[in-house]
């Protein structure tokens, strides 16, 4: 289990914090703190909805607790088959930029900032991060010029997005690209 008092909020690229538990509690009082906020442990680069920490999670519930059984303890321990409708936390993703624009490059504080990324080549990267491959585009492409173009693969839930090509090769893209 986590245990951290000091956690830091993202907001537009903009990082604020370190806050207290107890500030985080009185953010989500005046609406200022959601279940979809940015947030990570001071220091920490991971940033994930609020929600997905256990601790922040109990404060955007109003602390609300429930008695738990043992029963319930076991039921949850238990190994469980995502099924298809589950969206899983941390997905994979390929983005691959144009190669003459640069935009890999100039972008790289941005994907560094989903999660844990490597570049594989000059213009792609490999992202894990829990966003979805439309949250990943449109924190993206504000980033863009014009009329840069970019390809996005869900590797993890097998759906792409791509954005700015002209009309010839977006539709050769859906052709082959579509089941």
């Amino acid at each position: 289990m986590l245990s951290t008092d000091n956690w830091c909020i993202k907001v537009a690229e903009r990082v604020y914090g370190p806050y207290s538990t107890d500030q985080l509690e009185t953010f989500a009082m005046q609406g200022r703190l959601g279940p979809q906020s940015m947030v990570a442990p001071a220091g920490g680069k991971m940033w994930r909805a609020a929600k997905q920490y256990p601790n922040i999670a109990e404060i955007l519930d109003g602390g609300r607790q429930e008695t738990i059984t043992a029963e319930q303890v076991a039921r949850s321990n238990q190994k469980k088959k995502p099924s298809e409708d589950e969206e899983p936390e941390i997905a994979n993703f390929l983005l691959i930029f144009d190669v003459v624009s640069g935009a890999a490059s100039r972008l790289e504080h941005v994907i560094r900032n989903l999660g844990p990324a490597f570049r594989v080549t000059d213009n792609v990267w490999a992202v894990s991060s829990d966003q979805t491959l439309m949250g990943l585009k449109n924190l993206l492409t504000p980033h863009l010029q014009v009329r840069e173009p970019v390809f996005i693969v869900d590797s993890t839930r097998g759906r792409s997005v791509w954005q700015n090509f002209p009309p010839e090769k977006h539709s050769k893209m859906i052709k082959a690209w579509m089941r």
